[in-house]
C-alpha cells in the first residue's frame, strides 16, 4: 500500500513541476494528504540515520534528499580538513553531510536555537557517531542578547525572530555575534552554509571581521521579504556582501546551474513585494574562480 502511495505521489510531483500546477488548490491538497500518509519520524538519508521532525518539514522520509543539486555541490566542494559553519542547522541534514566531508581532520560548527530542532540535531549527530561537530544552541545575529523566536506550526524550518507568520506561539532564545564567538579562534574557516529565515543580514553584520580575514565561500538564502522584516533590505544585504569582497552567483536548483549574477539583476528578479527567493553562492574575489566552480 505504501509503495503504491509513493508511486502516486511521484507522479503528482512530475505533473506539478512539469505543468506548473503546484499552486492549484486541489493538487496541493492531494500532495499534502499523500505526504501525511507516507512520512515517518526516522529515515536513512544520504548514508546517515536521521530522526525527523513530526511534520517531516524537509520531506526527507519520502524524497530521501533535500535540494539535490545544492547537496551535490556541497559534497564536491567541501574537502577533508575544512572548517565549516552550518548557521540555521535545523535538524542536521547539511550538518551530517558537512561532517562526513570534512572528516576527522576537519570541524563543523552547527548553530540552531530552537529547542526541538536542536534536540533532533543532537540526536542525529550522536546516532551517526560524529565527534567533529560542535553544537551551539543559539541564533546567529548582530547582537549578543536574548530575543523572541516566533514558531511556525506547519514547518519547523521556518521559525523566525520577527512575527512574519502571525504566530501565536513564541519562545525566548539567545543570539550571538560570530565575531565574538570566534574571537580567540585561530584556525581558518573555509565555508559557511546559512539559512536563517531573513536574519542573514544581521548574521553577516555580526561576523564582519571573521569574513574579512578568512578566504571562504558562503551559501546563503536570499529572500527579500524576510530580510526586510528583520530590518535590512535586499540591496543593503547584497551591497554588504560586495563590500566584504564577495562575488555573487545564483544557485538554480531547477536548472542545475550556478550562474554569475550582479546586484541589479537580483533586485529585478526578486523584488521586495514578491514571494520569490533563491540561494546564492558567495565567493571571495581573491579565490580563483576555477578552483571554486570546477565541481559544477
Amino acid at each position: 500500500m505504501q509503495k503504491m502511495m509513493l508511486l502516486i505521489y511521484k507522479k503528482i510531483i512530475r505533473i506539478i513541476y512539469g505543468h506548473n500546477f503546484g499552486k492549484i488548490y486541489p493538487f496541493k491538497i492531494i500532495k499534502h494528504f499523500i505526504i501525511s500518509l507516507l512520512r515517518s519520524n526516522f529515515a536513512e538519508i544520504q548514508g546517515h540515520k536521521m530522526f525527523l521532525d513530526s511534520k517531516d518539514s524537509l520531506g526527507l522520509s519520502i524524497n530521501k534528499i533535500y535540494e539535490p543539486f545544492e547537496t551535490d555541490f556541497v559534497q564536491k566542494e567541501i574537502k577533508r580538513g575544512d572548517v565549516v559553519l552550518d548557521i540555521g542547522a535545523n535538524i542536521g541534514y547539511y550538518t551530517l553531510i558537512l561532517a562526513k566531508c570534512v572528516g576527522k581532520e576537519g570541524k563543523v560548527f552547527a548553530f540552531e536555537p530552537e529547542p526541538n530542532n536542536f534536540s533532533l540535531l543532537k540526536k542525529n549527530i550522536q546516532i551517526n557517531g560524529y565527534k567533529n561537530v560542535v553544537l551551539v544552541q543559539k541564533a546567529v545575529s548582530n547582537k549578543n542578547e536574548k530575543l523572541m523566536m516566533y514558531l511556525n506550526k506547519d514547518n519547523t524550518g521556518c521559525h523566525t525572530i520577527y512575527n512574519l507568520h502571525n504566530s501565536c506561539q513564541s519562545i525566548e532564545i539567545e543570539s550571538i555575534r560570530l565575531d565574538d564567538y570566534f574571537e580567540n579562534y585561530n584556525e581558518k574557516i573555509d565555508f559557511i552554509k546559512m539559512d536563517v529565515e531573513g536574519a542573514e543580514g544581521g548574521a553577516i553584520q555580526g561576523m564582519y571581521n571573521l569574513l574579512k580575514k578568512n578566504n571562504l565561500k558562503i551559501i546563503t538564502e536570499f529572500n527579500p521579504i524576510p530580510l526586510k522584516e528583520f530590518g535590512i533590505n535586499s540591496e543593503e544585504y547584497l551591497k554588504l556582501l560586495n563590500e566584504l569582497g564577495f562575488n555573487l552567483y545564483e544557485i538554480s536548483e531547477q536548472e542545475k546551474q550556478i550562474k554569475p549574477v550582479n546586484i541589479p539583476k537580483l533586485l529585478k528578479k526578486y523584488p521586495p513585494d514578491k514571494k520569490k527567493f533563491t540561494n546564492l553562492l558567495c565567493i571571495k574575489e581573491n579565490i580563483p574562480l576555477e578552483n571554486s566552480t570546477k565541481s559544477l
